[in-house]
């Protein structure tokens, strides 16, 4: 041990200072110290931190769920609307038979949208079918092949469709089928918008 004084090295069972006479007696009595326990982080620590951690947890799901959200809506702001319009009152659609009206998306569209509504009138049932086909599924309707639709009415008298298409180039088909009916042609009167950003 050394002295606390003087800083001599002495004998560890020393009580007092052989250089300086300082006396160690005052000091506590030494034995095996007891090794350093690490503190334990208190509950109010802990509930300190949860309610620090959790709202920015929150606030970065939130960020990352509506960052998609908000990088559509810069891009609507920095990209031009352009819509194109198909109207028609009086379309004969004959039995057996199926009209149909190309819809073109070019290339860097995105919001692509398709809306309107129609009315049938004809034959006992005053009905037909209105799809919303991609160019390629279209072709493996009209040969009896699956395909997929992005819009099917069923048979029906009157109908709305409201049908979100996906970005980029494409072409699509809004038909009005009349198949089933062997004998009545039928009119449909339309209104279809074709929508997107570019």
């Amino acid at each position: 041990m050394f002295c606390n004084q003087c800083g001599s090295d002495l004998p560890d069972d020393s009580r007092f200072c052989h250089k300086c006479g300082y006396s160690f007696s005052a000091l506590a009595p030494r034995g095996p110290v007891p090794a350093a326990t690490r503190a334990k982080p208190s509950s109010t620590r802990v509930f300190a931190i949860l309610a620090i951690a959790l709202p920015l947890l929150g606030i970065l799901i939130w960020t990352a769920a509506s960052h998609g959200t908000a990088l559509k809506q810069l891009e609507r702001l920095t990209k031009k609307h352009h819509s194109q319009v198909l109207d028609n009152s009086a379309l004969t659609v004959d039995p057996v038979e199926y009209a149909f009206f190309d819809l073109v998306v070019p290339a860097g569209a995105t919001g692509v949208h398709l809306q309107g509504n129609f009315t049938a009138s004809g034959g006992s049932g005053n009905d037909t079918e209105a799809h919303v086909f991609s160019d390629t599924d279209f072709a493996n309707w009209k040969n009896g092949h699956e395909s997929k639709t992005y819009y099917s009415s069923g048979r029906v008298t009157v109908g709305n469709f409201n049908v979100d298409l996906p970005d980029g180039a494409g072409t699509y088909d809004l038909v009005f089928d009349n198949r089933f009916s062997l004998l009545s042609k039928k009119t449909v009167s339309f209104t279809a918008t074709l929508s997107y950003y570019q």
